[in-house]
């Protein structure tokens, strides 16, 4: 069968034909495969497979979902795709969930479809096409046809992103799938693809250039060979958001992708740049009708009546410039009502609804901020869900109403810190989009854990907390971008909170991470350790700073954009030496001081360069022992990178060992014995007994999660880990600890095994 590839010079309604070989995943990309394959091996045959992680929430406020489909004509069987969460299912309105996409090597969901031909096939294409700073890479597209109870692979998995799945109306083997690009770099597999035997093999029917990605598709239903895309450049720079450029553009096919022509009749002259991001609905019922929403400046709704050829700005439109703010890249949903062309809905910041084609707007009520995904029922548009960073909201009578379940366990968390206490121990975490929480979680006599639903606490959506060990009523944390330190006294009632800011001297502008360290030394609890570009110390608990460091990043002008690069994201201090000081870059660097910040040695030499520094552990075991994990994602790089150093850095070992591979994100030491070492990473926990030479993996009925932090309860020994999809979960460490003290017993379970 031959099938066409655009190129600039197809890109017109006279095309030649350009034979295309079936698309093959690259050796890079199976990489990721095959380490969820060895990582899935590793959990049937791990020595520690007996011990369960248990889920300690929280599941109040629901965390950012990025799709949502139902059945047709069954509206209470839901779908929802969590942007680092999975998928879940529901069969009765969302009272109850079940995790139907949990066991799969990505958890992150760009987009879901369900055949209309077929209700019980669904496609499930992972990595979030919005790419917000948290966003991570998919693995392509998976299918189910028995409605979620068991997926297969289907390849594409060097998409890493999905924006839109759209399924064949009448043939369900015929998909159509659209693929924005690499969110960290240029690469060729950005466009459209189709495949006509059901995911078996696909084509890219679309393709420009490296740069031009597709982030929305809309087919019409009635003319099933008749699509529109939507294309934007979806770049993101470690110092910079996604930027408007001529990379922007609307396409269309009418022969099922064999040919495609730019639609520019009424159109914004995209050739200038000035576009983010572009949506594009279909109206079912009337398939002449189709709207876009151009993000330029702010939201510009157009209106086609005669299938994409000419195009009007709608009357209405001035009011709809706020829809979305500077960070419209980030939105970009347009709907049209199947049953009615006239009934319009925008989404961004906040959501839009014309019942009248575009002449008048309102605000209709949400539960939250920041809109993604919307379902309309084409059999009754009564029906109709919608998706925000806050959760789901279900309604059954037009938006007059609408419920919003919060019993999705889905909390994207940065961090977790906790209480040094026995029996109930008190965890702290910065939520997505949501807040900062607090939960108690408590242990039983039998080593039970349960807990209770998280509430508010100090803090917001970003940033860090860390709590006194020995006075669990002291808190600290920072806000997103280094915001504060803030010192919380909940000995008082109410709570008394006071701002701990170290000042910058001499007009310099702080430059501090999304996510910024805050530390309690383990060698002084009344030690309190802050990075941004510097690393400030206090030795009276945030009363009185000292700037201990110089700019300890890379600083280059020229890598200066709209999000604050070259700083400090790591920090740890050695438990035996006060004084010794590491601290770890967000380009690359790792620099120590061994006199308390009188001097600082770059110690970046034989490490990965110009990687994401995103953990460093000082060792309980010598002052000049320390472990390093470096991240990748940033430079579309994902292999595992873990290091041990026993000299202050001069030299680095990598302990990655047996590890399947995949992005590690934190390493810590047990606190009872510095052989024992945990490893968090974008598949699960590791654990190794004799300092890194073989790992195993920890647990079991914990999914594929992101996991961010990790914190140990001395007085327990449980820990605690904080995922970015999933919330908390925690686990017993007991039965670790068992086995590095009896190898023989490891070695007689591993060869069992």
């Amino acid at each position: 069968m031959r099938f066409w590839v655009c190129t600039p010079l197809v890109l017109s309604l006279v095309s030649s034909a350009i034979q295309a070989d079936p698309v093959r995943d690259s050796a890079e990309a199976r990489k990721r495969l095959d380490a969820f394959a060895k990582h899935q091996k590793m959990l049937q045959t791990s020595p520690y497979k007996a011990l369960e992680w248990t889920f300690v929430g929280p599941v109040t406020a629901t965390g950012r979902i990025s799709d949502v489909e139902a059945i047709p004509g069954k509206p209470t069987t839901i779908y929802v795709g969590a942007a680092s969460g999975g998928v879940f299912k529901t069969e009765d309105d969302g009272a109850t969930w079940l995790p139907i996409f949990e066991n799969q090597a990505s958890a992150v969901i760009g987009d879901i479809a369900i055949a209309p031909s077929d209700p019980n096939t669904v496609w499930v294409g992972t990595g979030e096409a919005n790419i917000l700073r948290s966003s991570m890479a998919g693995t392509g597209v998976y299918k189910s046809t028995d409605g979620g109870k068991t997926f297969k692979h289907m390849g594409l998995t060097d998409s890493q992103h999905i924006a839109r799945i759209l399924v064949h109306p009448q043939n369900p083997n015929i998909v159509y799938v659209a693929v924005p690009g690499h969110e960290y770099g240029y690469n060729k597999e950005r466009g459209v693809y189709k495949t006509t035997d059901g995911g078996r093999t696909w084509n890219q029917v679309f393709f420009k250039d490296e740069k031009t990605g597709v982030i929305d598709l809309a087919l019409d239903p009635q003319h099933p060979d008749t699509l529109y895309a939507g294309t934007a450049e979806r770049l993101r720079k470690k110092w910079n958001d996604p930027v408007a450029t001529p990379q922007s553009g609307i396409y269309k096919t009418t022969d099922g992708g064999k040919t495609w022509r730019p639609l520019t009749n009424g159109l914004p002259d995209f050739s200038k740049g000035e576009c983010e991001r572009i949506g594009i609905s279909v109206c079912a019922s009337k398939p002449n009708v189709v709207y876009t929403v151009i993000n330029s400046n702010g939201a510009l709704v157009f209106r086609s009546d005669d299938f994409g050829e000419h195009w009007k700005q709608v009357e209405g439109n001035d009011k709809m410039k706020n829809v979305f703010p500077d960070y419209g890249w980030y939105f970009g949903q347009i709907r049209v009502d199947p049953n009615d062309p006239d009934d319009l809905f925008v989404i961004g910041l906040v959501p839009y609804r014309s019942k009248d084609g575009g002449k008048t707007w309102e605000t209709f009520r949400g539960s939250h901020v920041d809109y993604h995904g919307m379902w309309i029922d084409p059999q009754n548009s009564n029906n109709i869900l919608v998706t925000n960073d806050g959760g789901l909201m279900i309604s059954h009578d037009g938006l007059a109403t609408f419920k919003d379940p919060n019993n999705l366990p889905i909390a994207q968390l940065y961090n977790v810190a906790i209480t040094q206490t026995a029996e109930k121990i008190i965890a702290y975490s910065s939520r997505q989009d949501t807040g900062a929480w607090r939960g108690e979680i408590t242990i039983g006599t039998d080593k039970k854990i349960t807990w209770t639903d998280w509430k508010g606490a100090p803090g917001d959506e970003a940033g860090r907390h860390a709590v006194d060990p020995t006075n669990e009523n002291l808190l600290y944390y920072v806000n997103r971008y280094g915001g504060g330190p803030f010192m919380v006294d909940y000995s008082k009632s109410p709570p008394a909170r006071k701002t701990i800011a170290p000042k910058f001297e001499d007009g310099t502008a702080k430059r501090a991470q999304w996510v910024s360290p805050i530390v309690v030394s383990p060698a002084d609890p009344n030690r309190i350790l802050f990075g941004a570009q510097f690393v400030f110390v206090s030795d009276d608990q945030g009363g009185a700073w000292r700037k201990a460091s110089p700019d300890l990043t890379n600083f280059d002008p020229q890598k200066q954009g709209n999000i604050p690069f070259s700083t400090l994201f790591a920090i740890a201090e050695s438990p035996l030496k006060k004084g010794v000081i590491w601290a770890g870059t967000d380009d690359g660097n790792v620099q120590v001081t061994q006199n308390d910040g009188a001097t600082w040695t770059n110690v970046s030499a034989g490490l990965p360069k110009d990687r994401f520094i995103a953990w460093l552990e000082a060792s309980r075991s010598a002052e000049g022992t320390a472990y390093v994990v470096v991240n990748g994602k940033r430079n579309d790089d994902f292999e595992t990178y873990v290091y041990k150093t026993e000299d202050f850095g001069s030299t680095w070992k990598s302990i990655k060992s047996n590890l399947p591979g995949g992005s590690a994100n934190v390493i810590k030491e047990d606190p009872a014995n510095p052989k024992i070492l945990y490893l968090g990473t974008d598949l699960g926990v590791y654990v190794t007994t004799d300092g890194g030479k073989r790992w195993e993996t920890l647990g079991s009925k914990l999914p594929t999660v992101y996991v961010h932090d990790i914190a140990i309860n001395t007085k327990e020994n449980v820990m605690i880990i904080a995922t970015h999809g999933r919330g908390c979960f925690a686990i017993p460490l007991d039965a670790i600890r068992t086995a590095a003290a009896s190898p023989a017993r490891l070695l007689i379970a591993n060869r069992d095994g």
